[in-house]
């Protein structure tokens, strides 16, 4: 087995916004502030699995250290929920609605609306629910894969995963759905999925997690890795997550202007991960040429 680094891209940028939030909290809230004490839990647990796991040549372990970046992602997706109240954040959805109207007049969750059926509201249900199957599912078959392999998805994944988490923090907002309720004449109607789809969205989602839309930016990740890894799995992907996409403005959750920061996000990720990897010495020969078709 290769020389393990002694840091990953994705601990460094995990471990930034962690200590980042910690710093910001603990200035504002104090020490000893609930807030406080979660997010210096989540960097108890990274320090643990760095020091623990960093160096050893052990292939199982080093996938464990791998998982454990699922598991501080999945914490720090929640800290909008908790850290906007805490800290006294300004929702800025009159910002983002502003700017939707100013490049396009109005935005596309209102635009849409006069185009709403409950069978197409299913559909859209569907599409959205798909990008929770599509990231698990993908993160999951990368541990059964060899770890340099594993290691490409999780490190590009949740390097760009914080920063989306930042962008909440930084423009902390709520979206078209609840601040525009009176936009839309009548809600949403659908099916079982749709059902399903409010319930996850209501009990799953950080609250202040519009800007940018991590549902475009880490769709453009799997997207763009498969495209180089699993082609197939690309072609199969690629029209669902067209319809992913187009959910999240015609359910009402996105402004058209999150779905630009997400790819802007995207395209900054990709480029700074490949030359970062160039640089290693690291860059796999599917990501040193465009793939063959198989």
């Amino acid at each position: 087995m290769a020389e393990v680094p002694k840091l990953w891209a994705h601990e460094a940028a995990q471990g930034l916004l962690t200590l980042g939030l910690l710093v910001w909290l603990g200035a504002s809230a104090g020490l000893m502030h609930p807030a406080t004490g979660m997010i210096a839990g989540v960097a108890i647990f990274q320090a643990v699995v760095l020091v623990a796991l960093r160096s050893t040549a052990s292939v199982l372990l080093q996938k464990v250290r791998l998982a454990s970046a699922y598991v501080v992602g999945l914490a720090l997706f929640s800290t909008p929920r908790l850290v906007v109240p805490t800290l006294g954040l300004s929702v800025r959805d009159e910002l983002l609605l502003g700017l939707d109207r100013t490049l396009w007049g109005e935005t596309p969750a209102v635009l849409l609306a006069p185009f709403a059926r409950p069978w197409l509201t299913e559909l859209m249900s569907t599409c959205y629910l798909s990008y929770h199957l599509y990231f698990h599912g993908a993160l999951a078959y990368a541990l059964w894969q060899p770890l340099e392999k594993g290691r490409r998805l999780f490190e590009w994944m949740f390097t760009a995963l914080p920063l989306g988490i930042a962008g909440y923090l930084l423009v902390p907002a709520e979206g078209p759905l609840k601040a525009l309720q009176g936009s839309f004449g009548t809600p949403l109607s659908g099916g079982p999925i749709t059902t399903l789809n409010d319930w996850v969205v209501r009990h799953g989602s950080a609250v202040y997690d519009v800007f940018p839309s991590l549902h475009v930016l880490m769709t453009c990740v799997l997207l763009e890795h498969d495209r180089r890894e699993h082609p197939r799995r690309f072609r199969w992907m690629l029209p669902v997550a067209v319809g992913l996409i187009v959910s999240t403005v015609y359910l009402r959750y996105h402004y058209a202007v999150d779905l630009v920061a997400g790819f802007g996000v995207f395209v900054a990720v990709r480029y700074g991960w490949s030359w970062s990897e160039r640089r290693a010495g690291r860059l796999s020969p599917s990501w040193q040429r465009a793939p063959r078709d198989r």
